[in-house]
């Protein structure tokens, strides 16, 4: 019971905010009592057991080269201090070690002083580190690096140096063939390797007596630890010194130690050593990367002349002074000068140190970050945008996972809904047949990785979904774009039933029969063809100046109003046509009317002319006035003939008048289309 306390009081924490942090962190979070871890996030148990956490204490984790280190910063932030980020190692179960930048902060837990305590893991560097070649090559210790047979993989310049065989000499080849040992000295390094191996634990303080190429015995002691490639240890790495002259090695090794030992050679960080009067004393090669200058280009050059923009050059000089009055742990980020001409931003992180006579000297540890705040801004200016489109779209945007549970939901997507869905599901939302069809979509979307599109109507209201796989924070979730189409639907129908009335403009020439029609064809909006206005919506149907009616409907919204607008343009239209063609039917009449009389009287002329002719040849014996009599009938036979021909032209258009506005034959023609 006593256990089970213990372990929730180590596995939960009691801020829920600290919680929802700590647990959510991709960094291992401890809080510690200075001696005691009272709790672990869920990354950091990936390292250690709780049950483990609950034996030992913390300091027992940290490698014994790092102990006075952390317990002197422990100590500081206990007292409430801060303390800067540092690199320690740590000795987890099985030997496997494991670097952490250690960031601890004082804070109060469950009404006692504690320290939040923040790692890192930095291990992958480290070994990257390990790898590069001119670190390996240039170390003072005697590396070699073998499999789990003894085989050598690799070894260092300090193994060639010592031992007088070149790289190319040993490997592949065994070490107790290259050593020259015996027997009893074999089979014991042996034993003691196999033992790391089988306990996972390094061994350390080892000590043979090995020859060299020429058959020179020397003595070499130091340390071997287990090689792992991920979980797995694939060989040992061997790091010994020939102690046969220790007290030489040690003079030469001891100033060395003092100012570079654990971060100066070879570091990925630049590193920038300044005396009091703030001019350079050393410098390392990734400061030559970031600024661009050579090594023995800025010895004894002012440090903040050669990096710091005008601007700046009084607030460094402060800082310079902060740090060689003892403020050793100095934080900034400010913009710097590089040898091309570049301003570039790097972060500081500042500290001095004292040699053996006693002056001091200020170390200024530098990285470029010119790309990673450019990354930072463009993520935080990018992540505005999408803020921006997801909160004002009129568009329903939501996130859900792979439950159906709201994760995200814009207002349009809420004012939908009539409530903010976000922590339920759609079944706690939606009619049980409306969830489940959207959760059969969610489900098919993430399964087949694709985008899914429906149809599907809610309440009435028609919508149409866009489902597409998306993933956040490493779980697949689900992006829903909605949009509404009741009232496109609405249009699509109002569209169908316009295109049928005008069907039957075409066809239909008959007022009555026609308004009848437009009636029955909208009769969802209780349409009615009217004289005078009556209750609901009335437009007026008119052509030019002239008023043919109301279409009179229940009330529309604007879209509907402005496509009834367009019908109603059609249906005075067809009204107007009517008309035209009744008052051409009546002169079509008349015309037919006069053509019969003009045929009629030129009939009647022809005859009496004739008569008269032959009455004048007969009874008129005055050659004179015959002839007078025959001129003025000639005269009134040329009037006759141009009605003659007046007649036959009246007759043509008629014909053609009435086959213009024969409906049969208009229908007719409609029908073939």
């Amino acid at each position: 019971m006593k256990d089970d306390l213990k372990r929730k009081n180590i596995t939960e924490a009691d801020d829920e905010t600290l919680k929802i942090i700590a647990e959510r962190s991709p960094d291992p979070v401890i809080i510690h009592d200075g001696e005691r871890v009272l709790y672990a996030n869920p990354k950091a148990l990936e390292y250690v057991s709780v049950e483990d956490l609950m034996e030992k204490k913390l300091v027992e984790f940290i490698h014994p080269d790092y102990r006075a280190i952390a317990v002197e910063r422990m100590s500081k932030v206990m007292r409430g201090e801060e303390v800067e980020p540092y690199e320690e190692l740590f000795i987890l179960p099985y030997g496997r070690e494991v670097w952490f930048e250690t960031n601890p902060t004082p804070i109060t837990f469950r009404g006692k002083r504690a320290v939040l305590l923040i790692l890192r893991d930095v291990t992958a560097r480290r070994r990257t580190e390990e790898r590069y070649r001119d670190f390996f090559d240039n170390s003072l210790d005697i590396i070699a690096v073998t499999d789990l047979e003894g085989n050598f993989i690799e070894v260092n310049k300090a193994f060639e140096e010592t031992f007088g065989y070149s790289r190319e000499e040993v490997r592949g080849r065994n070490f107790a063939e290259v050593l020259k040992l015996s027997k009893e000295v074999a089979d014991e390094i042996f034993r003691a390797y196999n033992k790391a191996f089988r306990e996972r634990k390094n061994l350390s303080g080892v000590l043979f007596k090995v020859k060299r190429k020429d058959s020179q015995e020397i003595f070499i002691e130091g340390n071997v630890r287990l090689l792992w490639e991920g979980n797995k240890v694939t060989g040992f790495v061997g790091n010994f010194r020939d102690v046969t002259e220790r007290v030489k090695l040690e003079e030469r090794l001891k100033e060395s130690e003092e100012k570079y030992r654990s971060v100066f050679n070879y570091s990925p960080l630049a590193i920038i050593v300044f005396d009091d009067k703030s001019r350079i004393v050393d410098w390392n090669r990734r400061a030559e990367v970031i600024f661009g200058w050579k090594k023995e280009e800025v010895l004894g050059k002012d440090i903040i002349e050669l990096l710091v923009p005008e601007p700046l050059k009084g607030k460094m000089r402060q800082i310079a002074k902060r740090i060689l009055k003892g403020e050793i742990y100095t934080h900034s980020i400010n913009e710097n000068l590089t040898k091309d001409g570049r301003t570039i931003t790097c972060e500081w992180r500042n500290t001095i140190y004292r040699d053996a006579k006693g002056r001091i000297y200020g170390i200024s540890i530098a990285s470029d970050v010119t790309e990673k705040i450019k990354m930072e801004r463009e993520i935080k200016e990018s992540e505005e945008r999408y803020r921006a489109v997801f909160t004002h779209s009129p568009v329903l945007i939501a996130i859900l996972d792979k439950e159906g549970r709201f994760v995200e939901a814009n207002p349009a997507m809420v004012k939908s809904i009539g409530e903010n869905p976000i922590g339920r599901t759609l079944s706690e939302i939606f009619p049980a047949d409306v969830a489940e069809r959207r959760l059969m979509y969610l489900k098919k979307a993430l399964e087949e990785d694709s985008l899914v599109e429906f149809e599907d109507e809610r309440s009435g209201r028609y919508f149409i979904n866009f489902y597409l796989p998306i993933e956040v924070k490493g779980e697949k979730h689900c992006l829903v774009i909605a949009q509404e189409i009741t009232e496109l639907r609405k249009l699509n129908k109002l569209l169908r039933e316009m295109v049928e009335v005008n069907e039957a403009i075409v066809r239909i020439r008959d007022r009555g029969e026609l308004v009848k029609k437009i009636e029955e064809t909208l009769s969802d909006y209780s349409a009615k063809i009217v004289e005078k206005p009556i209750g609901g919506e009335c437009i007026e149907i008119s052509y030019g100046e002239k008023t043919y009616g109301f279409l009179c409907v229940k009330r529309v919204d604007e879209e509907m109003r402005s496509l009834l607008k367009t019908l109603i343009d059609d249906i005075a239209f067809a009204f107007k046509s009517m008309e035209d063609e009744e008052r051409r039917e009546e002169l079509l009449k008349q015309l037919v009317e006069n053509i019969k009389t003009l045929a009629y009287l030129v009939d009647r002329i022809r005859n009496p002319l004739a008569a008269i002719r032959a009455f004048t040849e007969i009874y008129i014996e005055d050659e004179e006035v015959r002839d007078k009599i025959f001129r003025q009938i000639e005269r009134i036979v040329e009037i006759v003939k141009e009605l003659d021909v007046s007649w036959a032209k009246s007759e043509r258009i008629a014909k053609i008048e009435r086959q213009i506005y024969d409906v049969s034959k208009i229908e007719k023609e409609f029908k073939k289309v």
